[in-house]
């Protein structure tokens, strides 16, 4: 169904990049309510729309009811009702691929166990349009991880996967054909080598061995020859991010950390081993990603300074993100998919105060409409702006973050909520949050930390959380709280701490180690036992772009005692009110971090408050999961830190 909110954005749509610019429709600030749980709860219809190679279709992940499910759309500015493909139970979405244009490719996941411990696995599964038929991707045998696809045919006839039958050994390289459904291996597994690269044209060009702290190169310039190691070999492993390599040539690409320790985009000549001349490096941050064009050359790249950033190098791409930056002012405008063309278009545009929609753009015709906008719901309500800000931590290191202040109110002595982000090697970024715009709409102010280790800011700051956790970091988080109440935004003795994953063991934390800072913590799927969770996954706390020791990361020298900063160790020292939430299908941090902590308590006698979220995973699916959630965070903070 169209609704008013679509029909209303189309006026930003149709002649706005043909003619001179023009502003989306805005709703009058007086006629605007203050959103409510429910609102902010509700999961976004669709997420990760991508157009098919022909530009007809579009496909997206979705929730039906609580439930995962892949959404196909008419790609146009009238698509319809989506077609839903439902997920088998207890599996999760976690991508979907076009492979060509009428097959598609989904990963899912979904909880194991592996020697008594559980574990998450993963496989792709094949959606044929033409035939018809669903089938899973990839020969029989395979371990734990089975949707490392390094290599996708663009007209949909094979797929290469990188996957080992266990985690006893390194993977092999199959050839899939998507048609037949046959696996045929065609690199071995070598010894020490994790990751392997293929050129656009399917051949696996490379791969990368990393034993300790050294790594090596294996690289080979057709697929009728043998790999060979390139004699240089590297004592660390943190320089070069990825590889790209280009067809029939010994030339490539390569996100490499230079002299500065940021991340740019270099040449790379893969018989030499070397990092050659500099493409593109941002003075502040490092890069995320870059995309090329059809002939190899540099399109453009993506970072996240304050804000999320294009430097487009290619000027036809350069002058249309112009057009679109003019037609819809104020708001990050990302354009998120293309045909193979470059014809058609998907563009995002959102900020921290809009939820976001999603356009389709024709450059045929110059005319771009809405296509579907994930939180409809919030369009008349009243949103937060954030704001990006910096301090200085302890000592001395300064501290990027992002302040939301209660809109309507006075920005003097508001009752504050600090929310570290999760990860902890992540970052936050500036853009729409319903956490966020859920405890401003009830009058808190709101921080977010990049705390030191952080993500995105050069290897040097990532570097300086080794070994942080529970201390430097934590260190980082207090800081900012005695930043905003010394210049007076804060109220000092009204302040309350919220995370999820890495940002719910520092709220645990918190309330553990500084109990006379904040009057109260709120965990949803926290880390409680820091030692129990590095054995359970240790990737999921590792900085791969920046080192591979994840030793180093947590625990600093060997010889640190990991429950020194766990705070199920220390729980009688848990001196303030805790609301403890967890999924009890979560596979990133399992319940049992969550509920070990709610017993410790229970046996002590320490009033807190415990909630299991049945059939969710790590973070909410179903929107009435979400919208309790939310709803008991503001009774627990009406209770405890009133604003």
């Amino acid at each position: 169904m169209r609704s008013k909110f679509l029909r209303v954005l189309a006026l930003a749509g149709a002649a706005a990049l043909a003619a001179p610019p023009s502003t989306a429709h805005e709703p009058d600030p007086v006629a605007l309510t203050v959103p409510t749980a429910a609102d902010l709860g509700a999961v976004a219809s669709l997420t990760s729309p991508i157009l098919s190679p022909d530009g007809k279709l579009v496909v997206a992940m979705g929730v039906e009811k609580g439930k995962p499910v892949v959404r196909l759309m008419a790609a146009s500015a009238h698509p319809g009702a989506p077609h839903n493909f439902s997920i088998p139970e207890k599996y999760k979405v976690n991508w979907v691929r076009w492979a060509g244009s009428k097959k598609l490719l989904v990963s899912m996941a979904t909880p194991t166990r592996l020697l008594g411990e559980e574990a998450r696995m993963t496989r792709v599964a094949l959606l044929d349009f033409g035939t018809g038929k669903t089938s899973f991707v990839g020969p029989r045998e395979q371990g734990l991880i089975g949707d490392d696809l390094i290599h996708v045919d663009r007209e949909g006839k094979f797929v290469l996967l990188s996957t080992q039958p266990s985690i006893y050994e390194y993977p092999s390289v199959f050839r899939v054909d998507l048609d037949t459904g046959k696996s045929e291996r065609i690199v071995r597994a070598q010894e020490h080598v994790w990751s392997w690269y293929a050129d656009n044209s399917g051949v696996v060009r490379a791969g990368i061995g990393v034993d300790g702290k050294k790594w090596w190169l294996l690289y080979r310039t057709a697929a009728d020859q043998e790999f060979k190691r390139i004699k240089r070999t590297r004592d660390d492993g943190t320089d070069v991010d990825k590889f790209i390599p280009l067809d029939g040539s010994d030339q490539g690409f390569a996100v490499a950390a230079g002299a500065t320790g940021r991340f740019g985009l270099y040449r790379y000549d893969f018989l030499a081993d070397r990092v050659g001349e500099q493409l593109y490096e941002n003075p502040s941050v490092d890069i995320d990603d870059f995309d090329l064009l059809p002939d190899g050359k540099v399109a453009g790249v993506y970072y996240t300074d304050d804000k999320p950033e294009v430097a487009w190098i290619d000027p036809q791409l350069k002058a249309l993100q112009g057009r679109i930056d003019r037609a819809l002012p104020g708001k990050v405008n990302r354009v998120v998919s293309t045909s193979r063309d470059k014809m058609r278009l998907l563009v995002w545009s959102s900020a921290a105060d809009d939820p976001g929609i999603f356009y389709f753009y024709d450059r045929a015709t110059r005319e771009m409409s809405p296509f579907a906008a994930p939180h409809e719901a919030l369009f008349d309500k009243r949103l937060a702006a954030m704001e990006p800000v910096r301090y200085k931590a302890r000592d001395g290191l300064e501290i990027r973050a992002y302040l939301t202040l209660p809109p309507g109110r006075s920005d003097k002595n508001l009752p504050l909520i600090v929310m570290p982000h999760g990860g902890p090697f992540a970052r936050d970024a500036w853009g729409f949050d319903p956490w966020v715009q859920y405890l401003a709409s009830k009058g808190y102010a709101v921080l977010q930390p990049n705390f030191r280790g952080s993500t995105g800011f050069g290897k040097s700051f990532v570097e300086k959380g080794y070994g942080a956790w529970g201390r430097a970091m934590q260190d980082d988080i207090d800081d900012g709280v005695k930043w905003l109440a010394g210049r007076g935004t804060a109220d000092a003795k009204r302040v309350c701490i919220m995370g999820a994953s890495f940002g719910g063991y520092a709220a645990m934390w918190a309330a553990v180690r500084n109990p006379d800072l904040y009057r109260c913590a709120i965990s949803l799927a926290g880390i409680s036992d820091v030692g129990s969770m590095l054995r359970y996954d240790r990737k999921s706390f590792s900085a791969p772009r920046y080192a591979r020791d994840w030793q180093s990361k947590v625990q600093g020298d060997k010889g640190f005692e990991l429950d020194q900063i766990s705070p199920i160790k220390s729980v009688d020292k848990l001196g303030v009110p805790i609301l403890i939430a967890h999924g009890d299908e979560d596979d990133n941090v399992p319940l049992y971090q969550s509920r070990r902590l709610h017993e410790a308590l229970e046996k002590l006698g320490r009033p807190h408050e415990y909630v299991v979220y049945k059939g969710e995973g790590h973070g909410f699916a179903d929107p009435d999961n979400a919208t309790d959630f939310l709803s008991r965070v503001g009774k627990f903070l009406d209770t405890h830190n009133p604003s």
